[in-house]
């Protein structure tokens, strides 16, 4: 049976790791999202929502958002 999980990761991103992160930007490049972008994973994973470890108040607030609506339009995963 395959079950539906979600993860909260919290990753340190050294922007100025021209492997891992050539824009500078970690919010879009950094090592769980380009493993998601470059599908290494043996399922399917989703990006829900990303964000600086200082927004976790919006962060938690646009997770849910996020995660209603997909649940509401049957998108999520």
């Amino acid at each position: 049976m395959i079950k539906k999980v979600l993860i909260t990761l919290l990753i340190e991103v050294d922007t100025e790791d021209d492997l891992i992160t050539p824009n500078g930007d970690p919010l879009t490049e950094n090592v769980v999202l380009n493993h998601i972008d470059n599908d290494v994973y043996m399922y399917p994973v989703e990006e829900i929502h990303t964000s600086y470890s200082s927004d976790y108040e919006k962060h938690l607030e646009n997770t849910k958002k996020r995660i209603l609506e997909k649940l509401r339009y049957g998108t999520l995963l």
